[in-house]
């Protein structure tokens, strides 16, 4: 069997620029990459090493997190009221574009602004965490109320969006 030369180059040539194209390079500013990945929510793990934030997770929160992940998801929507199926007042505080939904918006069985970036204390989310909310029951109903700093979380994701 004889080799033609000229293929075999052609060969070594296409596999090495293969090789080259997918080079990642380098990275001049790990922290700043980390940071935009986690916000894209493309998959890439946070700096803390958490799983990366959805895309409607808003301004890095510090400790906070990923307030709708590590908070509403689990507080909210884990007990069947909040989440994407048969939402209580029609308020999902689970799926993507949280955010969208909650900010500037009215809420339907409390007159008050769910989510006021302006005036983070009044907004009704915020409001009915506490153990005498405006209107209505305390939240999350039936369940433990949540801890002061996660309280504290949920007022500081309000301000920053």
């Amino acid at each position: 069997m004889r080799i033609d030369r000229s293929a075999l180059l052609a060969l070594g040539m296409a596999l090495s620029a293969l090789v080259l194209a997918g080079c990642p390079g380098t990275l001049d500013d790990k922290e700043r990459f980390l940071a935009d990945a986690g916000k894209a929510g493309n998959g890439a793990s946070e700096p803390d090493g958490g799983d990366a934030a959805p895309p409607d997770a808003g301004p890095d929160l510090g400790p906070c997190g990923d307030v709708v992940t590590r908070i509403f998801v689990p507080s909210c929507g884990g007990t069947g009221c909040h989440g994407a199926i048969a939402a209580q007042q029609d308020l999902d505080l689970v799926s993507p574009g949280v955010a969208a939904r909650v900010v500037g918006v009215s809420g339907t069985g409390c007159i008050s602004i769910l989510a006021d970036p302006a005036n983070p204390e009044a907004s009704l989310i915020y409001q009915k965490l506490s153990p005498t909310p405006p209107c209505g029951s305390p939240m999350p109903l039936a369940r433990p109320a949540l801890s002061d700093e996660d309280t504290a979380c949920v007022l500081a994701w309000i301000a920053a969006q």
